[in-house]
């Protein structure tokens, strides 16, 4: 079910994602929080208990995310989560928190094993756990979302977080193109056909606008990602439709 590196694109641009992990890590505030912010941008289709936050009902009414309908799937606590939904799936989060980083391992076996990409996001944390997630060899960590008080006490009244000073759009990022490039190479990729999407960093905001136009102009959807990163301000996908 990868899709990273897709040669053909779909004939329906569309991306499900699916959040697994074990009872009481945090699962569900994690995909409402990505389903919130997706809701802004884009078509969405949320189930499971994240859909008990999220209303689609605000969903934006212009696209910016891509021509692209996503699903996100707060899936039932449990590797069988994966193997009950695998044939849809295109991305696996497995969601975890510094106490529970091994249980990843299960997950990610689980994932590989029916091709879906896998990928980590460590919930609740703390900077005194960064070395032990440094030294941590299981899937790539594609966020970190840190422990706040506030996220919780939000969650137990059924209302959805927010994040002043953080983006969960990074996860958006790693579930539909990792891969960095160049942006001559990301157009020659697109033009190509050897990738549906690619995403290129963006060192300042400001540099983003003439990204956007030199996809578009070549006859690509586009599209600005924030990120958390320190060395640069975000990311520009772009995808073959």
């Amino acid at each position: 079910m990868s899709t990273t590196t897709d040669a053909c694109p779909s004939a329906t641009a569309t991306h499900r994602i699916g959040f697994v992990g074990d009872a009481g890590v945090g699962k569900t505030t994690v995909a409402t929080l990505v389903a919130a912010r997706l809701i802004e941008r884009a078509d969405v289709t949320v189930t499971g208990e994240a859909a008990e936050v999220v209303s689609t009902a605000d969903a934006a009414s212009a696209d910016n995310g891509l021509g692209i309908s996503w699903t996100i799937d707060d899936c039932p606590p449990g590797v069988e989560a994966i193997e009950a939904r695998f044939e849809g799936l295109d991305t696996v989060f497995v969601v975890v928190t510094p106490e529970t980083l091994d249980t990843a391992t299960r997950y990610a076996d689980r994932a590989r094993y029916h091709d879906v990409d896998c990928l980590l996001i460590v919930n609740r944390f703390r900077e005194s756990a960064k070395d032990s997630l440094q030294a941590f060899d299981g899937p790539m960590i594609a966020e970190y979302v840190h422990e706040d008080a506030n996220v919780s006490a939000a969650m137990a009244g059924q209302q959805v977080p927010v994040l002043p000073e953080r983006t969960v759009e990074a996860i958006l990022i790693e579930a539909l193109q990792p891969d960095r490039q160049s942006a001559k190479a990301a157009v020659e990729a697109l033009t190509s056909g050897t990738r549906s999407t690619v995403n290129v960093e963006v060192a300042d905001r400001d540099d983003a606008g003439s990204l956007l136009d030199t996809f578009e102009a070549a006859g690509f959807s586009a599209a600005y990602f924030d990120c958390n990163c320190c060395c640069h301000d975000g990311h520009v996908l772009a995808h073959r439709s």
